[in-house]
């Protein structure tokens, strides 16, 4: 009955769809339109045209099957286009926004680089004017140097065209002769006695190496044994505490075990004592009660 009556609806949409487009079309042919409006027609048309269809899908599904999925995917194809048509249009906006900000950056360092430019133009100025003041001072430097250098050339000039001092006497140059073969014999000397004194120091050093060496030879000998010993000992106290670490770990295996063991018969025990006193086996049996039979009274 649903189904008749949706069948019935969809046929009256189209039916008035009809009749909207012919009213529409004897309009249009009374007005000229424009490209716009031209553009609306014809997507209006199309519009129209996807509704019947899918209203003339629905029928056929309603009739062969009693369903309207096609009018449900139109539709649900219909909200996704105007979500799509929401989200292009917040993009554009986006996107505009974006670009404004971008450009109005771009004027941004445009200006900077304009005030950027002239800082530039400035400084290369004062860095030209500062070289022209390098070079004046450096001519003037150079100058003064050159006039220096001739005041100095001409100094020594003078100082070498002044008269010399007479040569020594032979007697003068024989008694330095003799003193400085003196002074050089007496160097010679204590150079000799340091180096003596300086082989002597190196043997009797030497030997006391020697005597040091052959003490720390012997302690060292000394030392050596007496590791060797207490290694052994080391060894035997290690193989005496694995031992007992292995006789350790054994006995709390076998005293886990017995305790598990005991555990266990303990359970196993109060398990049959209970299922004894439920079911009155043993020595829980219910006394059986005697049934004292009624005396029979004396006939009188």
């Amino acid at each position: 009955m649903d189904a008749l009556l949706f069948a019935l609806a969809l046929e009256v949409v189209l039916l008035q769809m009809r009749i909207l487009e012919s009213t529409t079309e004897l309009r249009l042919r009374l007005h000229l339109n424009t490209k716009g409006e031209k553009a609306q027609r014809g997507k209006l048309v199309r519009d129209r045209h996807t509704v019947k269809d899918v209203i003339r899908r629905t029928l056929v599904e309603v009739v062969e099957n009693g369903e309207w999925r096609t009018l449900q995917e139109a539709v649900q194809t219909l909200q996704e286009n105007a979500s799509y048509s929401v989200n292009v249009l917040l993009d554009h906006e986006r996107l505009r926004f974006s670009r404004s900000s971008i450009i109005n950056e771009i004027k941004t360092k445009r200006k900077q680089w304009a005030v950027d430019l002239r800082h530039a133009d400035q400084k290369i100025a004062v860095v030209r004017d500062r070289i022209k003041n390098e070079q004046q001072n450096a001519n003037a430097r150079l100058c003064y140097v050159e006039k220096w250098l001739f005041a100095r050339a001409e100094s020594l000039d003078m100082q070498l065209e002044a008269p010399r001092a007479p040569a020594p006497r032979t007697d003068h140059e024989r008694r330095v002769h003799d003193e400085l073969v003196k002074a050089y014999e007496l160097q010679i000397k204590e150079r000799e006695d340091l180096l003596e004194y300086w082989r002597q120091r190196y043997v009797d050093d030497t030997a006391k190496m020697d005597e040091r060496l052959a003490k720390k030879r012997e302690e060292l000998k000394v030392a050596l044994a007496r590791r060797q010993e207490l290694q052994k000992l080391y060894d035997l106290h290690a193989g005496e505490m694995r031992a007992w670490l292995t006789f350790k770990s054994e006995r709390a295996a076998r005293l886990a075990r017995e305790e598990r063991r005991a555990t266990a018969a303990k359970r196993l025990q109060a398990w049959w004592r209970g299922v004894m006193v439920r079911r009155a086996l043993g020595s829980f049996r219910y006394l059986k009660t005697i049934k004292k039979s009624p005396s029979k009274s004396k006939k009188k």
